[in-house]
């Protein structure tokens, strides 16, 4: 019997030092000490660009460690997009590019071209078989849940599947699912069990290729793995005393020894849970309680082959974020037009970093860190690449197109969904102050009103259910819009800021999500809409004039019925900051702190200038009107699970100034304030 374990390590672009150096200490270093001493086992290893970078710069030894396995014909490297892109998501050109870069890296380091590959989060479509085999890539591994529909009974897959597409032929390793759960959770002895039943002839192998960060990062892995419970030398010691009926190998091993086991065409998936969390809100509260209760019965592993959950790219769906981050990374990637520009190139491909994409157990699109890395590496290639002027394209791919505006210091991209700011970049911070994130219901959420606050024991990271604070249920509210800039809304009578945070007011306009007519005036852009409010006919006509680094906005109000209009009107501007409740990210109101400053607070207040400050990154957004203007303002703060346990995450503070209005029919009203961006040497750094 034969059995390969692959390890694949990775830490996305944008993630904090800390969390590399943590886990490099935690596990990626005492896993290799502790398999470097057991010469009966090879091992596939796979390192992800984003590490291999902060590794070759903080932990060379480490690199030059594993190069001694490569030599000794130990472990085999495998290659992937060298910055960790899910690959179905970007052009054949980044695609192979990305890998091209891997492949590079890994015979220059380790003298060594790569064979195999590993798949990012083993997302899976059929087009992939050409452009991988293109790149010099002869097999990948999935999950043996991809081949559940056309292989039969999952327990009987062993060795690897030859799948072909255009004449393009590639090998194809099913993953166990049985052997990712129970690695390292179950007892040693019940693994090689396991492994010893499925034997049906000398060729038949078993495959566990998951993440590295499961041995000592995952929550109450590190004792398991290497403390008191010393599970991992356990099996290792197994897997050596077992060396009479059982070879533990590589998957170059095998490959070259053995024939496939025949032809398969695999559908586009993932691994099981991806299914599951891709699913909107209502097809996934369904899908859990199906699952639950088959689990309940004891016929969960017989109907599992049959459950299909969503797609990879329904995230795209799921998370208009989501969707906006990777149609602006794949539109700037396209600007390269052939040119030959590596520091754009490379930005665009560090900016193809898949964590900030999704959303499930993993996944940082909740984390407005990695998203911000995104943003960073976007607006990096495009400050190097994009022509001057207002443009206007399709960016989003939703058959309406963007506006952008840009000068010297600032490019703002206007949306004519509700006629607003999608996206305002600060070209010398590279940063995106419209990188939010609105409060969405996810299937989980339910699971917070019975948890109790505490440590589960060992368990797999698909089955803890912790949280890091009590109550978080009290936080659970979700928003009817997007959170942008310059989005109208319209108040019968005056509302407190926190019946907006807590999305318990009545909007009485619909001009949320309504479609505003664009054009372009030299360096301004006019946004016109039509529509109701309080039943009555109203047109809003936004100008927005951009100069240097200043965004001048002039509304106009114009009540078109034949009555009287009355109500309140608010602009809604979201900031993404990146901390709430911090003393170096703050509000002050005519250059005064206010008593409490923080940007994740809650409230009212009456000001002519109006600042949102971050000294960190060294920024001011000033708000500036004509007169003394009230402006209210709360956190957006979401509730998402991670594989610490449910958290509570700030994403932007929103600001709405508001006014009363009162015309009598086809009575106006012009509305006058800017929004200048104020850049100083931040306290990181960055100028």
């Amino acid at each position: 019997m034969k059995f390969i374990f692959g390890i694949h390590n990775h830490q996305p672009v944008g993630n904090f030092d800390h969390i590399f150096e943590e886990a490099y200490q935690k596990s990626y270093l005492p896993f290799l000490d502790l398999i470097t001493k057991y010469s009966a086992i090879n091992f596939s290893l796979h390192v992800s660009g984003p590490l291999i970078e902060w590794l070759e710069k903080h932990h060379p030894d480490y690199i030059d460690r594993v190069g001694t396995l490569v030599t000794d014909a130990r472990c085999e490297i495998l290659s992937s997009g060298f910055y960790e892109p899910i690959l179905i998501s970007i052009s054949d050109r980044d695609k192979v590019g990305q890998i091209e870069m891997m492949n590079a890296y890994i015979k220059k380091r380790f003298g060594r071209a790569p064979e195999g590959l590993w798949l990012t989060e083993r997302v899976w479509e059929p087009g992939l078989v050409k452009p991988l085999v293109r790149a010099g890539i002869k097999y990948i591994a999935v999950d043996d849940q991809h081949f559940s529909a056309s292989r039969g009974q999952l327990d009987e897959l062993d060795g690897y599947y030859l799948t072909e597409d255009q004449g393009y032929v590639l090998g194809v390793f099913p993953i166990s699912q049985k052997l990712r759960y129970a690695i390292p959770f179950d007892e040693p002895d019940r693994t090689l069990e396991f492994l010893r039943q499925s034997a049906r002839d000398s060729a038949s192998v078993k495959v566990m290729a998951d993440d590295g960060e499961k041995f000592g990062v995952w929550p109450g892995t590190r004792e398991h793995c290497f403390g008191e419970d010393d599970w991992l030398n356990s099996f290792f010691k197994h897997l050596s005393d077992a060396g009479d009926w059982l070879e533990v190998m590589t998957f170059s091993q095998y490959f070259n020894a053995h024939k496939p086991r025949g032809r398969v065409y695999l559908p586009t998936s993932s691994y099981f849970e991806m299914g599951e969390w891709t699913l909107p809100i209502s097809h996934g509260k369904k899908y859990n309680h199906l699952i639950d209760s088959l689990k309940q019965q004891g016929s969960f592993d017989e109907i599992r082959p049959y459950l299909r959950g969503g797609t990879w790219r329904d995230f795209l769906t799921k998370y208009e974020e989501s969707n906006w981050m990777m149609k602006r990374a794949n539109y700037v990637s396209t600007l390269l037009n052939g040119q030959e520009n590596e520091a754009a190139r490379k930005a665009i491909w560090r900016s193809q970093c898949n964590c900030g994409f999704w959303h499930g157990v993993f996944g940082g699109l909740y984390l407005p860190h990695l998203r911000n890395a995104i943003f960073e590496n976007i607006i990096e290639a495009e400050n190097l690449l994009s022509a001057a002027g207002p443009r206007q394209v399709d960016i989003d791919k939703d058959g309406s197109k963007e506006i952008i505006l840009s000068s010297p210091d600032l490019r703002v991209i206007f949306t004519p969904h509700g006629g607003a700011i999608r996206e305002l970049d600060i070209k010398k911070k590279k940063f995106n102050l419209v990188n939010t994130f609105a409060r969405h219901e996810e299937s989980y959420h339910e699971k917070l009103y019975a948890l109790e606050t505490g440590e589960a024991g060992t368990a797999s990271i698909h089955d803890r259910i912790t949280a890091k604070e009590d109550h978080l249920e009290n936080y659970l509210f979700y928003d009817a819009h997007p959170r942008w800039m310059l989005i109208d809304h319209f108040f019968s009578s005056m509302v407190k800021a926190d019946q907006l945070r807590k999305n318990n007011y009545t909007e009485c306009g619909n001009f949320l999500t309504a479609e505003y007519k664009a054009n372009l005036n030299g360096d301004a852009i006019v946004l016109i809409g039509s529509g109701q409010v309080n039943s009555q006919f109203v047109e809003i006509k936004k100008m927005v004039r951009l100069k240097d680094s200043r965004l001048r906005f002039k509304i106009h109000l114009r009540n078109l019925s034949d009555d009287r209009l009355e109500c309140y009107y608010a602009p809604e501007f979201n900031f993404s900051m990146l901390g709430g409740h911090s003393p170096d990210r703050y509000y002050s109101i005519d250059d005064k702190n206010l008593q409490n400053p923080f940007l994740d607070s809650t409230g009212m207040t009456v000001a002519t200038i109006f600042s949102l400050i971050t000294e960190w990154e060294g920024i001011e957004c000033r708000l500036k009107f004509e007169g003394k203007t009230k402006l209210l303002r709360y956190p957006v703060e979401t509730v998402s699970m991670s594989e610490s346990g449910f958290e509570r995450i700030y994403q932007s503070s929103a600001v709405l100034p508001v006014w009363p209005v009162n015309l009598e029919p086809q009575e106006g009203i012009h509305l006058n304030f800017e929004l200048h961006l104020i850049v100083t040497e931040g306290n990181n750094g960055n100028t």
